[in-house]
């Protein structure tokens, strides 16, 4: 029934009396409508809306999150049924005939989180399409995945013997492989997480963002790209390697020695290294400055009537020293 009785409830109390109890005692009986019945809950697994798959080394890798509840927000109780499936597409595209030819494929997680590998080798040169459905443990479905397509190329080699050398405020990275592309990626060895830092079409890269006196660790995979996705080879060996300053910066250019009536003042261009510490002045092959920041000197101990050849260096925080500057003469009238 949609509601409860609204005739009066009897008590005999004696001789002709009687005691109506609702609505005095409707807090206790019920008394009144309680409303509409509700339906049964369908008990529909949420639909997956993070599938994502990539084609790495001769396996395809395939991650999703796996529902907990229903489309009603409820819990959902027992196990549930992953249907999982990979194929080529038919042409013009119709579902059962997909599902009838596809792969279904096994689906073990830890928790929510579903990861499968999938060996590439059948379906090299194809384009294959990837769509999830969970069903509940009633078997109810809201249906399947969006779906991700993935071409599949063959199996890409691992980039190997990745060396590191010193270059000038930068770090030389080479390997050997033959791809079509090379992602880079690199960490601090204090870091848990990689970046990736660059992209090459040579088995070669220059990393200019480093710092001396770092530690870096660096790996590097070959990629290949159809239409707008990547296919993707395991990861070469970590290479760790602590760049060391073995570079001096450039010779100082244009120095040039003005007479004036008391000196010579010298002046130059000035250096731009990001790690340039100061100038040295050199008389006559002998150091008469040091420690100079800027790009010019007084040489007040200068006599007149005589010629002095003057020449400058630059020295980074290193302590690397440049070769010395050309020659500038200089004499006091």
């Amino acid at each position: 029934m949609g509601y409860a009785s609204t005739a009066p409830l009897r008590s005999r109390l004696g001789k002709g009396k009687v005691l109506l109890a609702c609505p005095a005692l409707a807090m206790f009986t019920g008394c009144g409508y309680i409303g509409q019945p509700l339906p049964p809950a369908l008990k529909r697994p949420e639909r997956v809306n993070d599938l994502a798959a990539v084609e790495r080394g001769s396996k395809i890798i395939i991650q999703f999150t796996i529902p907990k509840v229903t489309t009603e927000d409820l819990p959902i109780k027992g196990n549930a049924d992953i249907e999982l499936r990979v194929g080529p597409p038919n042409d013009p595209f119709d579902m059962a005939a997909w599902q009838r030819t596809s792969d279904r494929v096994p689906v073990s997680a830890k928790g929510t989180a579903a990861y499968v590998e999938v060996p590439a080798s059948k379906w090299y040169g194809k384009t294959v399409d990837i769509a999830v459905n969970v069903h509940g443990p009633s078997g109810h479905t809201v249906g399947w995945s969006a779906f991700v397509i993935v071409p599949v190329v063959l199996a890409l080699p691992i980039p190997e013997a990745v060396a590191a050398t010193d270059a000038p405020d930068t770090v030389h990275l080479e390997w050997h492989a033959a791809a079509p592309e090379f992602r880079v990626f690199r960490r601090r060895a204090e870091e848990p997480n990689w970046t990736q830092i660059g992209t090459s079409t040579r088995p070669s890269y220059t990393d200019g963002t480093i710092e001396y006196g770092r530690t870096y660790q660096y790996f590097v995979q070959s990629i290949e790209k159809t239409d707008d996705k990547y296919a993707e080879s395991e990861p070469s060996e970590t290479k760790t390697f602590k760049p060391t300053d073995k570079f001096a910066p450039a010779v100082p250019a244009g120095l040039s020695a003005v007479p004036g009536t008391r000196s010579i003042e010298l002046v130059w261009e000035r250096n731009t290294e990001k790690d340039f510490a100061s100038y040295r002045v050199y008389r006559g092959g002998q150091m008469i400055a040091a420690n100079l920041t800027a790009p010019a000197y007084s040489d007040r101990e200068a006599k007149p009537g005589v010629k002095y050849e003057y020449q400058v260096s630059a020295l980074d925080t290193a302590g690397n020293e440049s070769a010395k500057s050309l020659v500038a003469e200089g004499t006091i009238p």
